[in-house]
């Protein structure tokens, strides 16, 4: 069954259908979430609340054409935002998984630390929707079409906000 039918049923009070619901956007939530915070912990608090949030409102929810993941996601940034005011956070894009591998030398781990600092900087000074569609592109590994879907915007939009995005972040790193 496809999201906005279980959407449609979960409305009418339908728990099955909202637990298919939740069966099918957990783990994108928990991503988009975890790519942001990087505390696995917090990422299933804030995962569990997002989900409870969309219990609560799912009656106010209106189909605009998009997937109904633009929904959740729209949700989940709005809880992540109240979840960093309140803790204070401020450079919690964590992107890049750097590995130290066993012939590493100190020198090598420090290098990639640094590089992964500069990069996290770069990201952060990306504008919003830049941020957005890296996370959803280079993160979540989403495609170009469902990436626009959620945005609500085209594919062709989204091919140059991400274009600009890499080009933003090539000057700031000097790649």
């Amino acid at each position: 069954m496809d999201a906005k039918k279980l959407i449609e049923l979960a409305k009418t009070g339908d728990k099955e259908a909202f637990g298919k619901l939740y069966e099918v956007y957990y783990v994108p939530v928990f991503r988009y979430i975890y790519f942001r915070i990087r505390k696995k912990e917090d990422t299933q608090d804030l995962a569990q609340t997002v989900f409870l949030k969309v219990y609560q409102s799912i009656d106010r929810y209106k189909d605009t054409g998009k997937d109904p993941l633009a929904y959740f996601f729209t949700i989940a940034r709005n809880t992540m935002i109240d979840y960093l005011r309140k803790r204070k956070e401020l450079n919690l894009y964590d992107f890049v998984e750097i590995e130290a591998q066993d012939k590493d030398s100190p020198e090598e781990i420090a290098g990639k630390t640094e590089t992964k600092e500069i990069v996290e900087r770069a990201i952060l000074n990306l504008k919003d929707d830049q941020k957005e569609v890296v996370i959803m592109k280079f993160m979540i590994g989403l495609p170009n079409g469902d990436i626009a879907k959620q945005l609500g915007k085209s594919e062709d939009a989204i091919r140059q906000i991400q274009h600009r995005a890499l080009e933003t972040l090539r000057k700031k790193i000097k790649i």
